[in-house]
């Protein structure tokens, strides 16, 4: 399909509705195009209610989002948020003719993504985020939507692999504070103690060494690693011995013991009691 004409450019548009599979993994796109600006080229102002994320291929293109004006080129991005006035315009002394594509995006995990990349409402806009592995994925997404056959997983996919792309050109650490890596460790732990795994484990995806792991853990929470894990197993234990039916060898081979043995020998320490005495 051509681009058609507007009063201030020539435009392709494409919408979408997301699915029930997008809608509950939180983002989706709610339209799409790409643009060639006439002279005198403006937008706004105005709002919207999703986020518009515009990537730039040619021309200059002057931003004012929340007061604050940058002016944009080549290989630039900048992400309007929902419900701010924002306003923007081709540069009248380009030399080159304003091209743009655009992805209007929507749902409680966009803000996340953006964030991924370096975006919020008052850091709006990327530089030299784009290059020709960004636009080979852009130019995926037009094929996409061109060929009118919509595929949510490919949508989905092809929407995070272009954001994986900005991210490795953005410079984004400084930008984003980060919890210490010992604050990771005690939720890593609840979310994998029933798969057996090791303090190497968790050390090798902290990125620090065991030593330091221990060390660090106890300052942080006066238990070792090792004590803080088989406490979590052993309460998950407790747990499936009162709620469930599970035979006592069903429980401690799903909590990762390997054996009945160890897991009794485990559980009568902490609590004194035997698991079957437990139950009652």
């Amino acid at each position: 399909m051509d681009m058609q004409e507007y009063a201030h450019e020539f435009a392709e548009h494409w919408y979408s509705l997301p699915t029930p599979m997008q809608a509950a993994g939180g983002s989706w796109i709610v339209r799409a195009g790409h643009n060639k600006a006439k002279p005198h080229y403006v937008v706004g102002p105005k709002s919207i209610q999703q986020f518009g994320f515009h990537l730039i291929q040619s021309g200059k293109v002057q931003v004012t989002s929340g007061g604050v004006t940058v002016e944009l080129a080549e290989s630039d991005a900048f992400c309007l948020f929902p419900g701010k006035s924002y306003i923007y315009q081709a540069t009248p002394d380009s030399s080159e003719e304003l091209h743009m594509v655009w992805l209007a995006l929507d749902g409680p995990q966009v803000p996340y993504l953006l964030l991924e990349v370096g975006l919020t409402d008052t850091s709006f806009h990327l530089r030299q985020a784009l290059d020709h592995r960004v636009w080979a994925t852009i130019r995926q997404f037009i094929q996409y939507f061109q060929k009118g056959k919509l595929d949510p997983m490919r949508e989905q996919s092809l929407l995070f692999e272009l954001l994986w792309r900005i991210k490795q050109n953005t410079d984004i650490q400084q930008a984003m504070p980060k919890r210490h890596w010992v604050t990771e460790v005690k939720p890593y732990m609840e979310l994998h103690c029933t798969e057996n795994i090791k303090i190497d484990d968790i050390a090798r995806y902290m990125g620090v060494h065991r030593s330091h792991l221990y060390t660090a853990f106890m300052k942080e929470f006066d238990c070792s690693p090792m004590q803080y894990l088989q406490r979590l197993r052993l309460e998950k234990g407790s747990q499936l011995l009162k709620k469930t039916d599970l035979s006592v060898t069903e429980i401690a081979l799903s909590l990762g013991y390997p054996d009945l043995f160890s897991f009794t020998r485990a559980f009568t320490k902490l609590y004194g009691i035997s698991p079957k005495g437990y139950r009652g």
